[in-house]
């Protein structure tokens, strides 16, 4: 054996010192075919002697036997690994890089398992049985070992003379003629032959598997194979050594049959027995419905063992007490090789691709294919055939680039959709992509949500003895952990937890949404509601749309001065000077006119876990200049206030962490506004209000509470004041621009709102602004559609620029708007990490 497998695979280990070498393997087709000579001389260097050595041993040692296994070996690796002779390139990639593949993958260290994924995990879940054989097998042999020393010790002493060779040890039978005797060329052999080590050969391959496969960098479910083939041979090593050791002639008298079958019995009744002791539900706690049903099971299986058990004992009493253990083990193993064909079943036949199954990995969901079916019957129910237009994202490209391959119309657009996707009836996007999307589908279309990729529950990681204690001592966890082991069923582990299990709202999982246009939607009776074509709402700014290239361009992402890292909001003093919040870099820069950097202030420091003086921040996300120059800072996640001069030198800071029990108890203030007054407008938007304070930080009045109605607000975040005193505010999660004013007795009341058909998402980054011109016309930005919007006063759509990209015309996530002096509009482009200038007086209405 060791010689069959050793010459087999001899060639394959060509990986190994190719890749020491440092020299380039070819893992695919498209590796083969870009080998120069160079590459395929320093394979054939290794490749080549390993091969011929293997041939020479083989047929030095057997040529007809090695031939005939070197036949069927690479026979099956051509056919296979050449795709049935379609990919010639295959051979050679099956033989020097699927090996040089896995080497690659170690420093990847694809899946992150722990290490103790095989045995803890995948073996005792899957590959119990052999497991436990394994260590029945070594159980066997150190017994073997212990017995041999003592006997060789005992018989030295009483004879003087070593112990005789072991009279059980196993030999297998050789070749004979008809008349019983050795066949030709056996003679030989029969009278020269030692047991084979048969256990210390299984035994090595089985302990160094799980290690190498422990210290390796990949750690995938898939591998567990290799670890678990040496196993069953070790569990089938043992099992012959219980059965042949057996006196089965003894068992079969005396009613040895009936005890045979009583064994099972008593078996599953202890067990049962035990699991209603230990369940969540003990016996003997109570007399609801509930507590009785589980008093009534430990009692029934309580008296099955008792009675099947006495039974087997009364049977069995004349067995020898070594022979009654072998049963009872040999008993005990054939109920586990039912279970084990039950879990392989289970696996493979009904929830093979479903995340509870801790043998599936980053797997596609069903939702994958029940969308494609959709659209296949939309496509033919529409165009009769797969004419129809499909979109579908980066996210969704895996599986789709091939499940649309016969779809002609099929259109791919990456991470950045825009509103040319609405001439596709569907849409697919993933979970990443779904605030870039909103903006584009509007209500145009109907949604449809699906998982598209899930993996396995991985609560096993970082486990320590104290998880490990307490989940055992814990009867509710026990049973909940019992369930997953037999059924793959979290629902009771999700109870425990009180989370949610369900395959539904999985998680680990990526989602996916099918979007289709409510125009096709109401002429299928099985996806829309109506009888007819209903009417959908359009994009109020169709057909106002501009390309509007930026005047200029500063930034770029990175920490040196001059760069930003996702820059959310820019103030314009009146020198027509900048100062923008540079939100990751936890500082602020200013900027001249041109872009030239004239001082930069603020350091890091979280107030939550150490101090942080003024001029250091957590996020910045506001910024705004007074009339005296002035520059206030919303520095949100030390959730505060802060003033400095216009050169940056620290003034006064206000704000602490609260749920607006006091003015300057504050829940991420997100932007700041000053008015003619130099009074400082706060949107304290995690609290759902504004706060007014005066110059010197001393609280005036706040307006907005949580709600949908006027006046009250869900995610307040951009803030703008007028020359009037109007302050407008970006009432993000009502999807709403409001306007407040000022009363005589100092409150404030809305006066209008207007709806905006955007922010969609409730995502951390879809945190719009605001900016007022000299006309009264507003502009707000909508940072997941990649645009800016402008309304009229009366909140009227007049003009909207931008999509997502990187160009002079576009944004990735548009964010803090201010006008300079000279009419232009700045705005913060976080995703890109720059602002940009824009010339906007001239186009559109005003």
């Amino acid at each position: 054996m060791l010689i069959v497998f050793g010459t087999l695979v001899l060639p394959q280990l060509a990986a190994f010192p190719v890749r020491l070498m440092g020299w380039n393997i070819p893992t695919n087709a498209a590796g083969v075919m870009a080998l120069n000579t160079q590459d395929i001389v320093h394979i054939a260097v290794w490749l080549a002697p390993l091969l011929i050595a293997s041939i020479v041993i083989g047929l030095v040692w057997n040529p007809r036997l090695w031939l005939v296994n070197a036949a069927i070996w690479y026979g099956l690796f051509t056919i296979f690994y050449t795709s049935m002779f379609t990919n010639g390139a295959g051979f050679f990639t099956g033989m020097v890089g699927s090996l040089g593949y896995w080497l690659e993958q170690q420093g990847v260290n694809r899946g992150s398992q722990p290490s103790y994924y095989y045995a803890l995990i995948q073996m005792p879940v899957y590959e119990y049985l052999p497991m436990l054989g394994v260590w029945l097998a070594f159980g066997i042999a150190v017994w073997d070992a212990l017995r041999g020393a003592l006997r060789g010790a005992l018989g030295g002493a009483l004879r003087g003379r070593t112990a005789a060779p072991d009279e059980a040890a196993v030999q297998l039978p050789l070749p004979e003629t008809a008349d019983g005797e050795p066949a030709a060329g056996w003679a030989d052999v029969e009278n020269a032959r030692e047991p084979a080590p048969v256990f210390p050969l299984f035994g090595f391959w089985a302990v160094t598997s799980l290690l190498a496969y422990t210290v390796a960098g990949e750690k995938m479910p898939w591998l567990t194979v290799h670890i678990t083939l040496p196993a069953i041979l070790c569990a089938a090593w043992a099992l012959m050594r219980l059965v042949n050791a057996t006196d089965w002639r003894a068992l079969r008298q005396r009613y040895g049959w009936l005890a045979l079958a009583l064994l099972p019995i008593f078996l599953v009744s202890v067990f049962a027995a035990l699991g209603a002791l230990l369940g969540n539900q003990p016996p003997f706690r109570g007399k609801e419905l509930a507590q009785l049903q589980a008093t009534s099971q430990f009692l029934l299986s309580l008296a099955a063992a008792v009675l099947s058990g006495a039974g087997v004992f009364y049977l069995a009493r004349s067995w020898r007490g070594a022979d009654f253990a072998r049963i009872l083990v040999l008993a005990f193993l054939a109920l586990l090789g039912l279970t084990t064909t039950r879990t392989a079943i289970q696996a493979n036949f009904y929830a093979y691709d479903y995340a509870n199954e801790l043998l599936v990995y980053a797997h596609s969901a069903p939702g994958v294919k029940t969308a494609l079916d959709q659209i296949e019957e939309i496509s033919r129910r529409t165009t009769d055939g797969l004419g129809i237009k499909v979109a579908y994202d980066n996210e969704t490209s895996y599986p789709y680039w091939w499940y649309l391959r016969n779809y002609p119309n099929a259109v791919y657009y990456g991470a950045n959709p825009s509103r040319t996707l609405r001439d596709a009836p569907l849409i697919l996007v993933g979970d990443a992509n779904y605030g870039k999307i909103e903006p584009v589908v509007a209500n145009l279309y109907d949604q449809f949500d699906y998982i598209r990729l899930w993996w396995p529950n991985q609560d096993y990681y970082e486990l320590t003895w104290a998880r490990v204690r307490a989940a055992l001592a814990n009867p509710a966890m026990r049973a909940a952990l019992f369930d997953i082991w037999l059924n793959r069923d979290y629902t009771a582990y999700g109870k425990a937890l009180g989370r949610d299990m369900s395959l539904p709202n999985w998680s680990p999982a990526a989602r996916m949404r099918l979007y289709i246009r409510k125009d096709i939607t109401s002429t299928l009776w099985n996806y829309g509601s109506a009888p007819a074509a209903a009417e959908a709402i359009s994009d109020p700014f169709e057909g106002k749309y501009a390309q509007i290239p930026a005047l200029a361009i500063y930034g770029g992402q990175g920490s040196d001065s001059g760069q930003f890292l996702r820059p959310r909001d820019v103030a314009s003093a009146p020198d027509g000077t900048l100062y923008v919040a540079d939100t990751e870099n936890h500082r602020v820069q200013h900027l001249a006119q041109d872009g030239r950097v004239l001082g930069t202030w603020g350091t890091f420091a979280d107030v939550a876990a150490s101090a942080a003086p003024g001029g250091t921040f957590n996020q910045p996300w506001g910024i705004a200049v007074a009339p005296d120059g002035s520059v206030y800072v919303a520095d949100t996640w030390n959730y505060r206030i802060q003033k400095f001069t216009a050169n940056g030198e620290f003034i006064k800071m206000w704000g602490y962490f609260g749920q607006a029990e006091a003015p300057e108890a504050m829940w991420g203030p997100r932007d700041v506004a000053v008015d003619l007054n130099g009074n400082v407008y706060v949107t304290d938007t995690g609290n759902k209000r504004v706060v007014v304070f005066n110059a010197e930080g001393e609280y005036l009045n706040q307006f907005g509470e949580a709600g949908m109605g006027p006046g009250q607000l869900d995610e307040p975040v951009g803030l703008a004041v007028d020359r009037n005193g109007l302050v407008y505010v970006a009432d993000t999660w009502n999807q709403r621009v409001q306007i407040f004013q000022a009363l005589d007795d100092g409150a404030y009341r809305s006066v209008r709102s207007w709806n905006v058909t955007a922010w969609y998402g409730q995502s951390l980054d879809n945190k719009p602004y605001l900016a007022v011109d000299d006309r009264g016309n507003v502009y707000v930005s909508d940072p997941e559609g990649c645009r800016v919007l402008k309304f009229s006063p009366e909140g009227q759509p007049l003009l909207a620029w931008g999509e997502c990209g990187t160009d002079s015309t576009q944004f990735t996530l548009p964010v803090g708007l201010a006008f300079a002096p000279d009419g232009s509009l700045w705005v913060a482009d976080a995703g890109n990490s720059r602002i940009m200038q824009f010339s906007v007086t001239a186009v559109g209405a005003n």
